[in-house]
């Protein structure tokens, strides 16, 4: 049990969650809490989130690659592939105004645009949620073809019929892109829930996605396969021969 919560907190999906928890966990802390208790829980709060920022400062290279996927398939016009299309557009629209106000957020370089700046990214943030909830219902209510014919193929839609999103899976998507979409809305001020209200929802969330994580990293310990803590120096180092005599340079 330690040894794999040591791997999932070594993991940059786990740590992520884990701080996201620590987090959500401050804020409600916080609304119960008064004086320089309640300053220095807010304070937490604000430091986890800003760490947090480092963790997608690069979410947007993922999700412009997955606008380009989307873009040279075949099929593109079906309503599931719009939708997609839209939800990654806005997902990387936001990660890039964000990433403009990471130096002044961090107190490095001021800049008067800030607010201005953010309130758009969580604008788009706002659409990318909503789409990706938009996208989870329509797949939850649409007929699986994979379904309709396993009687007729038997063995031979087994592969196809596990590869669509079962229903489980679309029905914790939908709780928890419900649960974070109250965070743009209250920053933007189109729904303001209080910060007890988010700080739940974070936690609900957060253990969702995060079980989901765990999992994926107990089947891979129960295979044999080391989560990938820093996959690219670990293969490169221990793969590549010219890597492998740069370190021992260094070594010498």
């Amino acid at each position: 049990m330690i040894a794999h919560f040591n791997r999932f907190v070594n993991n940059g999906a786990g740590l992520e969650k884990t701080l996201r928890l620590i987090q959500s966990v401050a804020q409600i802390a916080a609304v119960f809490s008064i004086g320089s208790t309640a300053v220095r829980l807010t304070t937490a709060k604000l430091q986890l989130a800003l760490t947090r920022r480092f963790f997608r400062f690069f979410g947007f290279i993922e999700s412009f690659q997955r606008v380009s996927a989307l873009l040279s398939k075949e099929g593109m016009g079906s309503v599931p592939g719009w939708i997609d299309l839209a939800k990654w557009t806005c997902f990387g629209l936001y990660f890039v105004l964000e990433d403009l106000t990471i130096l002044h957020a961090m107190g490095v370089y001021i800049v008067p645009w800030e607010e201005r700046v953010m309130r758009e990214a969580n604008q788009f943030w706002f659409y990318a949620l909503s789409l990706s909830l938009l996208g989870a219902v329509y797949a939850l209510l649409s007929p699986s073809p994979a379904s309709t014919s396993q009687e007729k193929k038997g063995r031979k839609n087994e592969k196809a019929a596990a590869a669509t999103v079962s229903t489980s899976a679309l029905a914790k998507q939908i709780v928890v892109e419900s649960c974070d979409l109250l965070i743009p809305a209250e920053l933007l001020g189109w729904y303001p829930t209080g910060d007890l209200i988010l700080g739940v929802t974070m936690v609900l969330s957060t253990l969702i996605t995060g079980q989901g994580i765990w999992s994926r990293n107990k089947k891979m310990d129960s295979r044999g396969i080391e989560p990938r803590t820093t996959p690219m120096l670990r293969e490169y180092y221990t793969t590549k021969p010219q890597a492998q005599f740069i370190l021992s340079i260094f070594i010498l």
